[in-house]
Formats: C-alpha cells, structure tokens, sequence
C-alpha cells in the first residue's frame, strides 16, 4: 500500500517548492504552507509527498541509499525508523525494505503502554532484518522509573509496572535495547541514548546543561553510530515554527569525535536526512505531524568497519 499525504506531511508542490499539508480544503485540494513563506491550495494530484532523503548521498563515509538499488559489495545496509508511537502495524508495506540491521530511535510507544510494548516486540521480530537496535524516547515513559513513579497519573488510570514494560522489549530477544549503552553489530560499534534536553516534562529529560554534558560524555570517542532520541542542534530539529530545539552541546559532541552516523527523531517535521562534514546526520521520525506514520525510513550504507575507520573513501 502507498502513503498517501494527510494533515501533517512534509510535502512537495509543484515548481518543487517544499511545505507542509495545513489543511484539507475538502474540494480536491490541500492548503499548503511553503517553506518560503507563502500558502498555496494545491489539487491533491499534484502534491506528492516529500522523502527529505537526497538518494546517493556521500557524507564522510556514509551513503544514503534508496532501499530498491543493490548496495556496495561488501557494505552494510541500515533501515532507521523513529517515533511509530504504536503505529508500527500501520506502516505500509512498501516501507519495510529488508535490510542488515534495523534503528529505531524511540518513541516506539504512545506513552509506555505494555500493550503496545509488547506488540511493537513482535513487529520487530517479523521485521526482515538481521539485526534490530533500539533506544526509548520520551514518550516511553515506562521505562524511565524515576519519572514515571511521580508521573503515571498524567498518562495511565493505573501505573503499569517500569520493569515489567522493560523487559517486553529489552528480554523479547526480538532486538538488543539500549539505553546509555553500546553495542558491536556486525562490527560496527552502536552507542544508544534515550535523552533530550528538557522538552514539556516528559521523560528522559535534561533539566540543566551540567546534565547534558553529563550524559554526552558518556558517548564513545570511537562510535560509528549514535543513536539518540533528540537531534543535535542544527540537524533535523526546526519545529513547524522555524524554531530549532535540538541540543547545542549534542552537536559540540557530535563534531569532537567526527562520528560518522548520528541517527535521531523526536521532531517529527524534522525528517530527512544531510551530510555535514564527516558525519550523516538522520532524523528518521515515521510519524509526521499528525501522528500518521506515513515517512518512508531513511535508509544508509556503511563501508566495512575498517574501512569505515580508516581515511575517507574516494567517491
């Protein structure tokens, strides 16, 4: 089945102008909100939805790929998806590529339901990957205990139990679970952290700059990929308002250790992809605005790891 554009999506009109669906006119067209500024009603036929993926890509050593090409003999292909909210079942066919190893970069639930939890698991098992690397965001507020012990009753009638919701995941052997923590997959080393700077009293929020610092710097120097909740500041975080809220000290990290692949959501009108020097930046949020998970995962090949780690490739 083909994503159709709805209220929310990134979308492209004609003359390639890029903007956002606002509205639907409920005559055969949408009222778009460009990235220029100006609105335009536009005939439903004529928008088609945006990828935010620039295909063949080279940033550092990293490509973007389209998940119909071969990949490089002997690189490793990536899938990132982020954000399903519990929507997972909902993803149309034609955006679940088989691929080497699947990232989720959290928010793979609405707000820590177990129910969801354990669903999402077998959505993951069935997925056509080898491999499966996932990370919590803040709407995963089960498995942050120290948040959700003083904040259960702004989501639940009843408080779920924190490790009970933790091992529907982390125990499923349906994926490796991350938090704070890396991982080596097929030789490639995986660091993943579920944390932003404070964001509308959510979980996994850092309340202070001291806290962020704290938490970066638990980020290995020799990662090949982060995978992180938040994006850096600059890289997949404007809002619908053109304000960027992504953390500044995030990307001071980010440029430090050159990491090759940083893969984030969060903020859902920020998906895409670019490169940036030596590192790829991914905001792989599935879901758009309007909590329809109608975004495509952005997909990325990787040399092997001593490749990876050695002078950039010629293109």
């Amino acid at each position: 089945k083909r994503a159709e554009p709805s209220v929310g999506a990134s979308v492209v009109v004609p003359g390639g102008r890029r903007g956002i669906i606002e509205l639907d006119n409920e005559d055969g067209t949408w009222n778009v909100r460009c990235e220029d500024g100006t609105e335009a009603d536009v005939p439903a036929g004529d928008v088609r939805l945006a990828s935010g993926v620039d295909n063949g890509l080279y940033s550092g050593r990293a490509r973007l790929a389209s998940p119909e090409e071969p990949r490089p003999e002997g690189w490793t292909r990536f899938a990132c998806f982020s954000d399903t909210h519990g929507k997972h079942g909902k993803i149309p066919q034609a955006h679940l590529p088989e691929v080497d190893v699947l990232l989720h970069a959290g928010d793979f639930s609405n707000t820590g339901e177990i129910e969801q939890v354990r669903s999402f698991a077998e959505w993951l098992r069935g997925y056509p990957a080898k491999h499966k690397v996932v990370i919590a965001g803040n709407h995963d507020v089960t498995f942050h205990p120290d948040y959700y012990q003083h904040a259960w009753k702004r989501y639940h009638r009843r408080p779920y139990a924190c490790d009970e919701a933790r091992a529907a995941l982390a125990c499923s052997g349906a994926c490796q679970y991350l938090e704070d923590a890396e991982a080596e997959v097929l030789g490639y080393k995986i660091y993943g952290t579920p944390w932003q700077p404070a964001f509308c009293d959510w979980a996994f929020n850092l309340q202070s700059a001291a806290e962020s610092l704290a938490a970066w710097d638990r980020i290995p120097a020799d990662a090949d990929v982060l995978l992180v909740h938040g994006p850096p500041h600059g890289q997949g975080d404007e809002c619908v308002g053109g304000r960027r809220v992504g953390c500044q000290l995030l990307a001071a990290c980010v440029r430090e250790r050159a990491l090759p692949v940083v893969v984030a959501g969060h903020i859902h009108e920020g998906y895409g992809a670019a490169g940036d020097g030596p590192t790829l930046y991914v905001n792989a949020s599935t879901c758009n605005l309007s909590y329809q998970p109608v975004n495509p995962p952005i997909v990325f090949d990787l040399p092997p790891p001593d490749e990876l780690r050695g002078p950039c490739l010629e293109r």
